[in-house]
C-alpha cells in the first residue's frame, strides 16, 4: 500500500509540534491517524484523531469524533479526556512528570488503539554559542554564523534528542530542519552540537529547544525525516514513518522533556 505525507504549515503545542497527516492512495481502507504530544510540566494535553483520505481528494482529513480517549501514568487509574470537537480531545492543566511511562488508549468506531511513551529526564542544556562559519556546503549562500548547543548527556542510559530552532520568531520547519541526535556512540559525553540546519546573522534572535524522548518516538521522527528528504529505503516510493500505536493506527504518541535557550547575534 502506497502512502504519501503532507506536512501542514502550522506547528502546534507550545510552538514545537510538527503536524503530520498521511493520505492513503487506497480509498477502500482509510486508517486512523492519532497524534499526541505530552510535555513535562503543566500544559493542556491534546490528542487529535483523524482518518486517512484518498490521494485524489481535495477534502481535508475527516475528524474522528465520539472516541473515548484515556491517559494513565505508571499503571495508575486512567483519566478520561474531554472531547472538544473536530477530532480533538484534551486534559486541561495536566502535569507531565519526568521518569514516567504514560499509556494513551483510544476506543473509536469499535476499534481499540494503545501507545506507550516514556518521558525522560532532561539533560543539562547549559549554553548556546555561535561562531563564524567558513562554509563547506558546496559554496551555498548561507548566513555567516553557526550556532552550537552545549549539553551533558547522562551516562548509562540511551538518550534521544531533537533540536528545534526558531529564528526571529519563525520556527524552522522545512524537511532538512528535522535535527535528531542520539548518544549511541557518545554515551555520557558533553555534546557541542553544531546546528547546521539554521545559520544566523547579526541582529538575529535565535531560540533553541532541546527535546528528549524515548526510542520509539525518535524512530518515528527518524523515519519521517528519511521520507521527507527522499531517503526512505533509497526508493522514490512514499511510505509511512514508524509508529508506536497498536492495531495499525498511524501517527505517534510522544512524551517529551524540554529545555530552551535563546541568543541574540551581535
Amino acid at each position: 500500500m502506497k502512502n504519501i505525507l503532507i506536512i501542514a504549515a502550522a506547528l502546534l503545542l507550545f510552538s514545537s509540534c510538527q503536524k503530520v497527516i498521511k493520505v492513503d492512495l487506497n480509498t477502500a481502507n482509510p486508517q486512523f491517524v492519532i497524534e499526541a504530544n505530552l510535555y513535562e510540566g503543566t500544559h493542556d494535553f491534546k490528542v487529535h484523531i483523524t482518518k486517512t483520505t484518498s490521494y485524489f481528494t481535495t477534502d481535508s482529513a475527516p475528524a474522528v469524533n465520539g472516541a473515548v480517549v484515556t491517559l494513565s501514568a505508571n499503571g495508575n487509574p486512567p483519566q478520561i479526556m474531554v472531547p472538544t470537537g473536530n477530532g480533538w480531545y484534551e486534559l486541561y492543566n495536566y502535569t507531565g512528570t519526568a521518569n514516567t511511562s504514560y499509556q494513551l488508549t483510544v476506543n473509536a468506531e469499535g476499534k481499540s488503539f494503545e501507545a506507550t511513551s516514556y518521558l525522560p529526564v532532561s539533560p543539562v542544556f547549559d549554553s548556546l554559542t555561535y561562531e563564524e562559519f567558513g562554509g563547506g556546503f558546496g559554496g551555498g549562500n548561507f548566513d555567516p554564523y553557526l550556532m552550537k548547543a552545549h549539553f551533558k548527556d547522562s551516562i548509562g542510559v540511551g538518550n534521544y534528542y531533537r533540536i528545534i530552532v526558531t529564528k526571529n520568531d519563525s520556527i524552522q520547519n522545512q524537511p532538512f530542519d528535522l535535527y535528531l541526535i542520539d548518544d549511541k556512540l557518545r554515551d555520557g559525553e558533553y555534546f557541542h552540537a553544531p546546528i547546521f540546519s539554521a545559520f544566523c546573522d547579526i541582529d538575529d534572535t535565535m531560540d533553541v529547544e532541546l527535546l528528549s524522548m524515548d526510542k520509539h518516538v525518535f524512530d518515528y521522527f527518524a523515519t519521517l525525516g528519511d521520507i521527507l528528504t527522499g531517503d526512505a529505503n533509497n526508493s522514490a516510493a512514499p511510505a509511512n514513518p514508524n509508529t508506536n500505536w497498536s492495531n495499525s493506527a498511524l501517527g505517534y504518541f510522544g512524551a517529551f522533556s524540554t529545555q530552551k535557550k535563546s541568543i541574540r547575534i551581535k
